[in-house]
Protein backbone atom coordinates (compact mmCIF):
# COMPACT_ATOMS: atom_id res chain seq x y z
CA UNK A 1 0.00 0.00 0.00
CA UNK A 2 1.56 3.26 -0.99
CA UNK A 3 1.85 6.04 1.68
CA UNK A 4 -0.88 8.25 0.07
CA UNK A 5 -3.53 5.34 0.56
CA UNK A 6 -2.09 4.09 4.00
CA UNK A 7 -2.59 7.86 5.46
CA UNK A 8 -5.92 8.09 3.96
CA UNK A 9 -6.99 4.79 5.74
CA UNK A 10 -5.81 6.17 8.74
CA UNK A 11 -7.89 9.41 8.51
CA UNK A 12 -10.97 7.14 7.80
CA UNK A 13 -10.44 5.14 10.91
CA UNK A 14 -10.16 7.94 13.47
CA UNK A 15 -13.20 9.49 11.85
CA UNK A 16 -15.08 6.63 12.14
CA UNK A 17 -14.01 5.14 15.39
CA UNK A 18 -15.69 8.13 17.88
CA UNK A 19 -18.76 8.16 15.21
CA UNK A 20 -19.38 4.00 16.09
CA UNK A 21 -18.63 4.49 19.66
CA UNK A 22 -21.15 7.42 20.05
CA UNK A 23 -23.43 5.87 17.84
CA UNK A 24 -23.30 2.92 20.57
CA UNK A 25 -23.49 5.10 23.61
CA UNK A 26 -26.77 6.76 22.27
CA UNK A 27 -29.91 5.75 23.96
CA UNK A 28 -32.70 4.56 21.57
CA UNK A 29 -35.91 6.67 21.50
CA UNK A 30 -38.31 5.42 24.39
CA UNK A 31 -41.54 4.23 22.54
CA UNK A 32 -44.64 5.82 22.30
CA UNK A 33 -46.88 6.12 24.26
CA UNK A 34 -50.51 5.45 23.92
CA UNK A 35 -53.36 7.95 24.36
CA UNK A 36 -55.87 5.88 24.88
CA UNK A 37 -56.19 3.00 27.17
CA UNK A 38 -54.05 -0.63 26.90
CA UNK A 39 -56.19 -3.67 24.53
CA UNK A 40 -55.83 -7.20 25.79
CA UNK A 41 -57.07 -10.21 23.74
CA UNK A 42 -57.39 -12.93 26.95
CA UNK A 43 -57.03 -16.46 25.30
CA UNK A 44 -58.07 -18.39 28.26
CA UNK A 45 -59.13 -22.48 27.91
CA UNK A 46 -57.37 -24.24 30.71
CA UNK A 47 -58.61 -25.04 34.40
CA UNK A 48 -60.02 -21.75 36.00
CA UNK A 49 -60.68 -19.11 33.61
CA UNK A 50 -63.51 -17.16 34.17
CA UNK A 51 -63.99 -14.47 31.31
CA UNK A 52 -66.43 -12.26 33.20
CA UNK A 53 -64.36 -12.67 36.18
CA UNK A 54 -61.49 -11.78 34.67
CA UNK A 55 -63.48 -8.64 33.06
CA UNK A 56 -64.98 -7.91 36.15
CA UNK A 57 -61.75 -7.88 38.16
CA UNK A 58 -59.61 -6.30 35.34
CA UNK A 59 -60.59 -2.76 34.49
CA UNK A 60 -57.63 -0.97 33.76
CA UNK A 61 -57.35 -2.12 30.34
CA UNK A 62 -59.68 -2.60 27.65
CA UNK A 63 -60.73 -6.28 27.06
CA UNK A 64 -61.33 -6.86 23.18
CA UNK A 65 -63.44 -9.82 21.69
CA UNK A 66 -60.22 -10.81 19.26
CA UNK A 67 -56.70 -10.89 18.67
CA UNK A 68 -56.77 -8.54 15.89
CA UNK A 69 -57.37 -5.63 17.78
CA UNK A 70 -55.17 -6.02 20.87
CA UNK A 71 -52.21 -4.71 21.89
CA UNK A 72 -51.58 -7.85 23.98
CA UNK A 73 -52.29 -10.94 23.60
CA UNK A 74 -52.19 -13.21 26.08
CA UNK A 75 -52.67 -16.78 25.70
CA UNK A 76 -52.64 -19.49 28.69
CA UNK A 77 -52.25 -22.89 28.61
CA UNK A 78 -52.29 -25.42 31.43
CA UNK A 79 -50.77 -29.33 31.78
CA UNK A 80 -51.02 -31.11 34.94
CA UNK A 81 -48.45 -31.58 37.55
CA UNK A 82 -47.72 -34.67 39.02
CA UNK A 83 -49.28 -33.50 42.92
CA UNK A 84 -52.87 -33.32 40.54
CA UNK A 85 -52.54 -29.31 40.39
CA UNK A 86 -52.24 -27.42 37.22
CA UNK A 87 -49.02 -25.75 36.24
CA UNK A 88 -50.03 -22.48 33.69
CA UNK A 89 -47.99 -21.15 30.87
CA UNK A 90 -49.04 -17.39 30.33
CA UNK A 91 -47.44 -15.82 27.43
CA UNK A 92 -47.58 -11.86 26.53
CA UNK A 93 -47.59 -11.59 22.87
CA UNK A 94 -47.42 -7.89 21.92
CA UNK A 95 -48.69 -6.39 18.71
CA UNK A 96 -48.53 -2.84 17.19
CA UNK A 97 -46.67 -0.85 19.34
CA UNK A 98 -44.81 -4.19 20.46
CA UNK A 99 -44.92 -6.04 17.65
CA UNK A 100 -41.87 -8.81 18.13
CA UNK A 101 -41.90 -8.82 22.09
CA UNK A 102 -42.80 -11.63 24.45
CA UNK A 103 -43.11 -12.31 27.92
CA UNK A 104 -43.88 -15.31 29.55
CA UNK A 105 -44.60 -15.88 33.00
CA UNK A 106 -45.07 -19.78 35.23
CA UNK A 107 -47.39 -20.22 37.95
CA UNK A 108 -48.56 -23.74 39.20
CA UNK A 109 -51.85 -24.32 41.39
CA UNK A 110 -52.39 -27.26 43.99
CA UNK A 111 -54.56 -29.83 43.37
CA UNK A 112 -57.03 -29.05 46.33
CA UNK A 113 -56.85 -25.32 45.25
CA UNK A 114 -60.70 -24.21 44.28
CA UNK A 115 -61.90 -22.74 41.20
CA UNK A 116 -62.26 -19.20 42.91
CA UNK A 117 -58.51 -19.72 44.17
CA UNK A 118 -57.43 -20.63 40.36
CA UNK A 119 -58.93 -17.68 38.73
CA UNK A 120 -57.33 -15.26 41.28
CA UNK A 121 -54.08 -17.01 40.83
CA UNK A 122 -54.51 -16.14 36.99
CA UNK A 123 -55.68 -12.10 37.95
CA UNK A 124 -52.33 -12.07 39.86
CA UNK A 125 -50.28 -13.43 36.63
CA UNK A 126 -51.85 -11.24 34.07
CA UNK A 127 -51.18 -7.70 36.46
CA UNK A 128 -47.64 -8.87 36.64
CA UNK A 129 -46.74 -9.66 33.14
CA UNK A 130 -49.55 -6.38 31.50
CA UNK A 131 -48.01 -4.10 33.83
CA UNK A 132 -44.62 -3.13 31.74
CA UNK A 133 -47.51 -2.57 28.53
CA UNK A 134 -49.75 -0.68 30.42
CA UNK A 135 -47.36 1.88 32.36
CA UNK A 136 -47.53 3.26 28.67
CA UNK A 137 -50.87 4.64 28.64
CA UNK A 138 -53.09 6.66 30.87
CA UNK A 139 -53.22 3.80 33.43
CA UNK A 140 -49.27 3.98 34.23
CA UNK A 141 -49.24 6.67 36.92
CA UNK A 142 -52.59 4.95 38.71
CA UNK A 143 -50.76 1.45 38.71
CA UNK A 144 -49.20 -0.11 41.79
CA UNK A 145 -46.71 -2.63 43.25
CA UNK A 146 -48.00 -4.67 46.12
CA UNK A 147 -44.96 -6.30 48.24
CA UNK A 148 -45.93 -9.34 50.07
CA UNK A 149 -46.77 -9.60 53.25
CA UNK A 150 -43.97 -9.15 56.01
CA UNK A 151 -42.74 -12.22 57.27
CA UNK A 152 -43.92 -14.40 53.57
CA UNK A 153 -40.86 -16.42 52.34
CA UNK A 154 -40.90 -17.82 49.14
CA UNK A 155 -38.99 -21.57 49.02
CA UNK A 156 -37.04 -22.63 45.69
CA UNK A 157 -37.92 -25.79 46.32
CA UNK A 158 -39.34 -28.31 49.00
CA UNK A 159 -36.76 -29.56 51.17
CA UNK A 160 -38.70 -32.52 52.95
CA UNK A 161 -41.19 -34.46 51.38
CA UNK A 162 -43.02 -36.93 53.32
CA UNK A 163 -45.11 -38.89 50.35
CA UNK A 164 -41.96 -38.83 48.31
CA UNK A 165 -44.11 -37.09 45.70
CA UNK A 166 -46.77 -40.03 45.53
CA UNK A 167 -49.86 -38.71 45.08
CA UNK A 168 -53.37 -40.48 45.87
CA UNK A 169 -57.06 -40.48 45.09
CA UNK A 170 -60.19 -41.89 45.65
CA UNK A 171 -63.81 -41.82 43.70
CA UNK A 172 -67.34 -43.04 44.46
CA UNK A 173 -69.77 -41.96 42.42
CA UNK A 174 -73.44 -43.19 41.83
CA UNK A 175 -76.47 -42.17 38.98
CA UNK A 176 -79.72 -42.76 39.15
CA UNK A 177 -82.25 -41.85 36.20
CA UNK A 178 -85.69 -42.58 35.67
CA UNK A 179 -88.96 -42.12 34.51
CA UNK A 180 -92.39 -44.06 34.32
CA UNK A 181 -91.15 -46.44 31.47
CA UNK A 182 -87.44 -47.01 32.46
CA UNK A 183 -84.81 -46.38 35.02
CA UNK A 184 -81.01 -46.94 35.46
CA UNK A 185 -78.53 -47.32 38.41
CA UNK A 186 -74.75 -47.22 38.16
CA UNK A 187 -72.02 -47.26 40.97
CA UNK A 188 -68.57 -46.50 39.83
CA UNK A 189 -65.37 -46.33 42.06
CA UNK A 190 -61.55 -45.64 41.25
CA UNK A 191 -58.84 -45.19 42.93
CA UNK A 192 -55.19 -44.15 41.86
CA UNK A 193 -51.75 -43.43 42.77
CA UNK A 194 -49.11 -41.43 40.81
CA UNK A 195 -45.28 -40.28 41.21
CA UNK A 196 -44.27 -37.66 39.01
CA UNK A 197 -41.01 -36.67 38.89
CA UNK A 198 -38.75 -34.85 36.51
CA UNK A 199 -36.65 -38.36 35.92
CA UNK A 200 -39.54 -40.41 36.54
CA UNK A 201 -43.70 -41.23 35.91
CA UNK A 202 -45.40 -43.80 37.71
CA UNK A 203 -48.85 -44.23 37.56
CA UNK A 204 -51.51 -46.97 38.82
CA UNK A 205 -55.08 -47.01 39.04
CA UNK A 206 -57.99 -49.23 39.63
CA UNK A 207 -62.00 -49.52 39.32
CA UNK A 208 -64.73 -51.19 39.42
CA UNK A 209 -68.57 -50.41 37.82
CA UNK A 210 -71.84 -51.67 37.75
CA UNK A 211 -74.70 -50.51 35.52
CA UNK A 212 -78.01 -51.78 35.18
CA UNK A 213 -81.40 -50.48 33.53
CA UNK A 214 -84.85 -51.72 33.07
CA UNK A 215 -87.43 -51.07 30.71
CA UNK A 216 -90.92 -51.75 30.51
CA UNK A 217 -91.94 -53.18 26.97
CA UNK A 218 -95.27 -52.61 25.29
CA UNK A 219 -96.27 -56.42 26.58
CA UNK A 220 -95.91 -55.35 30.25
CA UNK A 221 -92.84 -57.49 30.40
CA UNK A 222 -89.76 -55.79 32.27
CA UNK A 223 -86.28 -56.00 30.63
CA UNK A 224 -83.12 -56.02 32.37
CA UNK A 225 -79.65 -54.79 30.99
CA UNK A 226 -76.94 -55.21 33.33
CA UNK A 227 -73.01 -53.93 32.20
CA UNK A 228 -70.47 -54.68 34.66
CA UNK A 229 -66.36 -55.05 34.94
CA UNK A 230 -63.12 -53.65 36.47
CA UNK A 231 -59.97 -52.48 35.77
CA UNK A 232 -56.41 -52.64 37.11
CA UNK A 233 -53.87 -50.68 35.26
CA UNK A 234 -50.05 -49.05 35.48
CA UNK A 235 -47.43 -46.80 33.52
CA UNK A 236 -44.09 -46.46 34.30
CA UNK A 237 -41.61 -43.78 32.34
CA UNK A 238 -38.82 -43.23 32.32
CA UNK A 239 -37.22 -39.87 30.88
CA UNK A 240 -34.06 -40.20 28.50
CA UNK A 241 -33.57 -36.53 27.54
CA UNK A 242 -35.54 -33.97 25.83
CA UNK A 243 -36.97 -36.16 23.20
CA UNK A 244 -36.77 -39.82 24.50
CA UNK A 245 -38.87 -42.04 26.90
CA UNK A 246 -38.98 -45.33 27.79
CA UNK A 247 -41.92 -47.13 29.36
CA UNK A 248 -43.98 -50.06 30.24
CA UNK A 249 -48.02 -50.02 30.12
CA UNK A 250 -49.32 -53.16 31.95
CA UNK A 251 -53.03 -53.75 32.96
CA UNK A 252 -55.87 -56.43 33.59
CA UNK A 253 -59.66 -56.04 33.06
CA UNK A 254 -63.29 -57.55 33.23
CA UNK A 255 -65.87 -56.39 30.84
CA UNK A 256 -69.33 -58.33 29.90
CA UNK A 257 -70.03 -55.43 27.20
CA UNK A 258 -66.57 -56.53 25.70
CA UNK A 259 -67.11 -60.43 26.35
CA UNK A 260 -64.14 -60.59 28.29
CA UNK A 261 -64.16 -62.34 31.79
CA UNK A 262 -60.49 -61.25 31.70
CA UNK A 263 -58.12 -59.14 29.52
CA UNK A 264 -54.13 -58.81 30.30
CA UNK A 265 -51.91 -57.06 28.61
CA UNK A 266 -48.29 -56.11 29.04
CA UNK A 267 -46.29 -53.76 26.88
CA UNK A 268 -42.94 -52.07 26.91
CA UNK A 269 -42.59 -49.02 25.08
CA UNK A 270 -40.34 -46.09 23.70
CA UNK A 271 -41.39 -42.73 22.55
CA UNK A 272 -40.11 -39.83 20.69
CA UNK A 273 -41.18 -36.02 20.92
CA UNK A 274 -39.86 -34.25 17.80
CA UNK A 275 -39.93 -31.43 20.36
CA UNK A 276 -38.41 -31.07 23.68
CA UNK A 277 -41.03 -32.47 26.28
CA UNK A 278 -39.90 -28.71 28.07
CA UNK A 279 -42.37 -27.03 25.38
CA UNK A 280 -45.12 -29.65 25.78
CA UNK A 281 -47.68 -26.81 27.46
CA UNK A 282 -47.02 -25.50 23.79
CA UNK A 283 -46.41 -28.37 21.23
CA UNK A 284 -45.79 -31.57 21.04
CA UNK A 285 -45.20 -34.27 17.82
CA UNK A 286 -44.70 -37.59 19.69
CA UNK A 287 -44.72 -40.97 18.31
CA UNK A 288 -45.11 -44.06 20.50
CA UNK A 289 -44.14 -47.25 19.93
CA UNK A 290 -45.35 -50.64 21.90
CA UNK A 291 -45.31 -54.40 21.43
CA UNK A 292 -47.61 -56.41 24.19
CA UNK A 293 -48.37 -60.06 24.90
CA UNK A 294 -52.17 -60.22 25.99
CA UNK A 295 -53.91 -63.15 27.11
CA UNK A 296 -57.81 -63.24 27.46
CA UNK A 297 -60.75 -65.11 28.81
CA UNK A 298 -64.02 -64.90 27.81
CA UNK A 299 -67.35 -65.33 29.10
CA UNK A 300 -68.70 -67.18 26.25
CA UNK A 301 -67.25 -68.34 23.36
CA UNK A 302 -66.27 -65.90 20.17
CA UNK A 303 -66.87 -66.06 16.87
CA UNK A 304 -63.57 -67.61 16.35
CA UNK A 305 -64.63 -70.54 18.74
CA UNK A 306 -62.22 -69.78 21.32
CA UNK A 307 -63.01 -69.33 25.25
CA UNK A 308 -59.61 -68.57 25.99
CA UNK A 309 -56.55 -67.35 23.94
CA UNK A 310 -53.00 -65.51 24.03
CA UNK A 311 -51.89 -63.01 21.37
CA UNK A 312 -48.79 -60.36 20.92
CA UNK A 313 -49.79 -57.39 18.90
CA UNK A 314 -47.82 -54.06 17.81
CA UNK A 315 -49.20 -50.76 18.51
CA UNK A 316 -47.96 -47.38 16.89
CA UNK A 317 -49.51 -44.07 18.05
CA UNK A 318 -48.24 -40.42 16.43
CA UNK A 319 -49.40 -37.28 18.13
CA UNK A 320 -49.38 -33.52 17.30
CA UNK A 321 -50.59 -31.33 19.69
CA UNK A 322 -50.55 -27.67 19.70
CA UNK A 323 -51.70 -24.06 21.35
CA UNK A 324 -50.87 -21.44 19.97
CA UNK A 325 -52.08 -18.25 19.24
CA UNK A 326 -53.45 -19.08 16.07
CA UNK A 327 -55.94 -21.53 17.63
CA UNK A 328 -55.55 -25.13 19.16
CA UNK A 329 -54.70 -28.34 16.68
CA UNK A 330 -54.74 -31.96 18.02
CA UNK A 331 -54.73 -34.82 15.75
CA UNK A 332 -53.74 -38.55 16.45
CA UNK A 333 -53.15 -41.47 14.32
CA UNK A 334 -53.28 -45.06 15.92
CA UNK A 335 -52.36 -48.53 14.13
CA UNK A 336 -52.54 -51.52 15.96
CA UNK A 337 -52.56 -55.20 14.53
CA UNK A 338 -52.15 -59.04 15.76
CA UNK A 339 -48.70 -60.16 14.96
CA UNK A 340 -50.53 -64.25 14.51
CA UNK A 341 -52.94 -62.49 11.50
CA UNK A 342 -51.93 -59.16 9.97
CA UNK A 343 -55.38 -58.59 8.85
CA UNK A 344 -56.75 -58.06 12.45
CA UNK A 345 -55.75 -54.74 12.89
CA UNK A 346 -57.24 -51.28 13.99
CA UNK A 347 -56.55 -48.00 12.71
CA UNK A 348 -58.14 -45.08 14.25
CA UNK A 349 -57.65 -40.94 13.51
CA UNK A 350 -58.86 -38.23 15.88
CA UNK A 351 -59.26 -34.67 15.59
CA UNK A 352 -59.66 -32.14 17.92
CA UNK A 353 -58.79 -28.10 16.01
CA UNK A 354 -60.20 -24.87 16.81
CA UNK A 355 -58.48 -22.30 14.34
CA UNK A 356 -58.67 -18.69 14.16
CA UNK A 357 -59.08 -18.50 10.33
CA UNK A 358 -59.50 -14.21 9.99
CA UNK A 359 -60.84 -11.14 12.21
CA UNK A 360 -63.40 -12.65 14.00
CA UNK A 361 -64.10 -16.26 11.55
CA UNK A 362 -63.14 -19.40 13.21
CA UNK A 363 -63.36 -23.04 12.40
CA UNK A 364 -64.00 -25.70 14.66
CA UNK A 365 -63.19 -29.43 13.39
CA UNK A 366 -63.98 -32.34 15.81
CA UNK A 367 -64.03 -36.24 15.49
CA UNK A 368 -62.60 -39.35 14.66
CA UNK A 369 -62.44 -42.05 12.52
CA UNK A 370 -61.92 -45.74 12.94
CA UNK A 371 -61.25 -48.77 10.94
CA UNK A 372 -62.00 -52.24 13.01
CA UNK A 373 -60.76 -55.61 12.27
CA UNK A 374 -59.77 -56.49 15.59
CA UNK A 375 -63.15 -57.54 17.79
CA UNK A 376 -61.76 -60.89 18.27
CA UNK A 377 -63.68 -61.04 21.88
CA UNK A 378 -66.63 -61.04 19.85
CA UNK A 379 -69.40 -63.38 21.42
CA UNK A 380 -70.64 -65.95 18.66
CA UNK A 381 -74.95 -66.19 18.07
CA UNK A 382 -77.02 -63.34 17.08
CA UNK A 383 -77.96 -60.41 19.46
CA UNK A 384 -81.61 -60.53 20.41
CA UNK A 385 -83.48 -56.84 19.53
CA UNK A 386 -83.33 -56.02 23.47
CA UNK A 387 -79.73 -56.39 23.54
CA UNK A 388 -79.03 -54.02 20.62
CA UNK A 389 -81.36 -51.21 21.42
CA UNK A 390 -79.86 -50.75 25.09
CA UNK A 391 -76.46 -51.53 23.73
CA UNK A 392 -75.49 -54.43 26.33
CA UNK A 393 -73.00 -55.99 24.30
CA UNK A 394 -70.59 -55.16 22.03
CA UNK A 395 -72.34 -55.75 17.81
CA UNK A 396 -69.71 -56.12 15.47
CA UNK A 397 -68.68 -53.64 12.86
CA UNK A 398 -65.81 -52.98 10.41
CA UNK A 399 -65.70 -48.87 11.14
CA UNK A 400 -66.98 -46.19 13.82
CA UNK A 401 -66.76 -42.60 13.25
CA UNK A 402 -68.03 -39.54 14.85
CA UNK A 403 -66.85 -35.75 12.88
CA UNK A 404 -68.26 -31.77 14.01
CA UNK A 405 -67.37 -29.22 11.63
CA UNK A 406 -68.69 -25.55 12.80
CA UNK A 407 -67.90 -22.40 11.51
CA UNK A 408 -68.60 -19.33 14.19
CA UNK A 409 -68.07 -15.79 13.15
CA UNK A 410 -68.51 -12.72 15.72
CA UNK A 411 -68.45 -9.22 13.76
CA UNK A 412 -69.29 -5.82 15.80
CA UNK A 413 -67.87 -3.80 18.77
CA UNK A 414 -64.53 -5.05 19.16
CA UNK A 415 -64.49 -3.84 23.10
CA UNK A 416 -65.96 -6.73 25.72
CA UNK A 417 -65.57 -5.15 28.96
CA UNK A 418 -69.05 -4.92 30.33
CA UNK A 419 -70.48 -7.83 32.18
CA UNK A 420 -74.45 -8.05 33.26
CA UNK A 421 -75.23 -10.96 35.30
CA UNK A 422 -78.79 -10.04 35.22
CA UNK A 423 -81.30 -13.08 33.93
CA UNK A 424 -78.16 -15.35 33.51
CA UNK A 425 -79.01 -18.79 35.75
CA UNK A 426 -81.80 -21.31 34.35
CA UNK A 427 -84.24 -20.22 32.59
CA UNK A 428 -87.68 -22.15 31.82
Amino acid sequence: MSPSRRLAAVCALVVWWPAAALAQDTPRAAPAQLDRALRVFIDCRADGCDDQFFRTELTWFDHVRDQQDADVHVLVTGQGTGGGGTEYTVRFIGRGLWDGQEDTLLRASEASATEDARRRELIQVFGLGLARYAARTPAGPGLKVVPPETGVSVQSAVTEDPWNYWVFRTNINTFFNGEASSQSQSVNVNQSANRTTEMWKVNFGAGINYNTSDYVLSDGTTYTSIRKGWFVNSLVVKSLGEHWSIGQRSGASRSTYLNQQLAIRVAPALEFNFFPYSESNERQLTLQWSVGANHFRYDEETIYGVMQETRWDEVLIAHLSLRQPFGTVRITNEVAHYFEDIGQYRYIFSIDNELRLTRGLSLNVDGNYAILHDQIYLQRGEATDEEILVRQRQLETSYRYFFFIGVTYRFGSINNNVVNPRFSGPGG
